[in-house]
């Protein structure tokens, strides 16, 4: 008899015990689930118009009751958390709410704020997997990531953690956990890998999510769920997952990053600020010890306007028709403003800088991910077999290894040569080929991925606007730019994609996040769009 757990059971039993966790009194009933998407009568404080910024006259306790009935109603509509404590997250409010009773102060600028947290990052005394049933009872965190102890330090409060797939790399969110939904229509995917983060944000379980992001998997969430996030540059934070979780432990050929998903940019800018504020760079030698910089940036513009160029689309995917309205109406509307120059941008290098992307993800190609599999007899996903089939994913020798390193070095110097010489401040274009997508249909990352591999900072906004079936219509037959244009184009059914979220993305250089995110203020100046 083997000693190891093995697939089916390890999942079904592990499941049982997360759907155990919700309290008898927040189960819904079958008919509640079946006449979802309803409209929510969840208190005030939870909902997903108020951000985490705004100061509340409510205790810690509250709030924590609160944000833990939503979640646990969003997780049974929406399959989003994988582990719930909402004991101890009410524990730690009260002690909270004693601490402000007997001192009148605050623990820190995070005081009673619920957090949740990606699954594969480490909570203290919490399991975590890298979406492969086989990591359950191999990775346990004796301590709180680097990231989640700064926040535990300001005062937040875990409760919870949130689904993520099969090997932490699809742009969709499907593991042994189960499969999560957008709360914006069912049918669609909520993005990923850090989809479970963006479904509860949306549908106002948790105020802030800590997610990562190698490929997109920050922004994805964000842009399918209508919400906000920022994709820093590399080394500016510090690392939250636990060693092992990844696909391919120790590749760092290609980066991921933490970041924050939240419902507004100010608690993007909060988020940063504790989290420097906290000078993580005198623990971990890898970091860069830059701060959070408040001050104004000196844009470049005529007359000190900021200096926008446009990328309508990244000459391998056309975006569908709802993106392209989006991109549109976003540019006439902050032409309006007289705030920016706004430029065209040709997607010089982007088809090169997400095949090199997709060449360094899998360097061992894919044999770590089918040994974790194996370790179970846990199936592969229908996603988790295409991604590791694209093309330039190969196991390398040491020597292709390096070979390819320094391709990609030199790729990075020929983008930011081309970047430099275009002098733009910021650089405003799709997230992703169409809102989205269809469960299981989600195939291109290019929008993204080019951004990784080039490690420039990137940040996701809702422009308000959503997919409508009259005003996007499909295209006239035409020839496809590539295999995932060709894609794109089938997939396109407007009538299923309806009301899902349009979201944009704004992109600088290295170590230009602070630059983003006060583009991103004066781009705010015009929103909501309206269709």
């Amino acid at each position: 008899m083997s000693l190891n757990p093995s697939w089916p059971a390890i999942a079904r039993n592990v499941v049982a015990e997360r759907d155990a966790c919700i309290p008898d009194g927040l189960l819904l009933p079958g008919e509640f689930i079946a006449r979802y998407p309803a409209r929510s009568d969840e208190l005030q404080l939870t909902d997903p118009s108020n951000d985490a910024t705004s100061p509340k006259d409510v205790t810690a306790v509250e709030v924590m009751t609160a944000f833990m009935k939503r979640a646990a109603v969003a997780h049974q509509l929406l399959c989003c958390l994988t582990q719930m404590f909402f004991d101890e997250g009410l524990a730690r409010a009260r002690e909270l709410d004693e601490y402000y009773e007997n001192t009148g102060q605050l623990i820190g600028p995070l005081h009673g704020l619920p957090i949740s947290i990606k699954d594969h990052m480490g909570i203290k005394g919490k399991k975590a997997t890298g979406g492969f049933s086989g990591d359950l009872e191999r990775l346990i965190s004796t301590e709180h990531g680097h990231i989640n102890q700064i926040l535990w330090d300001a005062g937040c409060v875990f409760y919870c953690k949130t689904n993520l797939p099969q090997g932490i790399m699809h742009l969709e969110t499907h593991s042994f956990w189960g499969q999560t939904l957008n709360p914006h229509n069912t049918a669609l995917t909520p993005g990923g890998s850090s989809g479970g983060c963006g479904a509860l944000i949306a549908f106002g379980g948790s105020p802030l999510s800590i997610g990562s992001d190698i490929g997109g998997s920050v922004r994805s969430p964000a842009s399918c769920c209508g919400i906000y996030t920022l994709k820093p540059t590399t080394g500016r934070l510090p690392g939250n997952g636990l060693r092992g979780a990844s696909v391919t432990p120790g590749n760092e050929s290609i980066l991921a990053t933490s970041g924050p998903i939240a419902r507004s940019s100010r608690d993007i800018n909060l988020f940063f600020k504790v989290v420097l504020g906290a000078q993580p760079w005198v623990q971990n030698m890898g970091l860069v010890p830059l701060p959070w910089r408040p001050e104004p940036v000196k844009w470049t513009g005529e007359a000190g306007k900021i200096r926008l160029g446009v990328m309508w689309n990244d000459g391998v995917v056309l975006p569908q028709p709802p993106v392209r309205r989006a991109l549109k109406a976003m540019v006439e509307a902050l032409k309006k403003t007289n705030k920016f120059e706004i430029v065209d941008y040709e997607p010089m290098y982007h088809k090169e800088l997400t095949l090199m992307a997709h060449s360094l993800y899998f360097t061992d190609g894919g044999a770590s991910l089918h040994a974790r599999a194996t370790a179970t007899g846990e199936p592969l996903c229908h996603l988790t077999e295409w991604v590791i089939t694209l093309p330039g994913v190969k196991k390398y020798t040491i020597h292709e290894l390096w070979e390819l390193q320094l391709e990609r070095d030199a790729l990075r110097a020929k983008y930011y040569a081309y970047w430099n010489s275009q002098k733009i401040d910021v650089l405003l274009c799709p997230v992703q080929y169409g809102s989205a997508q269809v469960l299981q249909t989600t195939k291109y990352w290019g929008y993204t991925a080019a951004f990784n591999c080039a490690d420039f900072p990137a940040a996701v906004f809702s422009t308000g606007l959503k997919v409508d079936t009259t005003l996007d219509p499909k295209d006239e037959p035409r020839e496809p730019w590539s295999e995932a244009d060709a894609h794109s184009i089938a997939c396109y059914e407007p009538e299923l994609l309806k009301n899902g979220p349009l979201c944009l993305q704004l992109v600088s250089k290295r170590h230009s996040d602070e630059e983003v995110m006060q583009a991103l203020r004066e781009i705010e100046t015009v929103l909501p769009l309206r269709n």
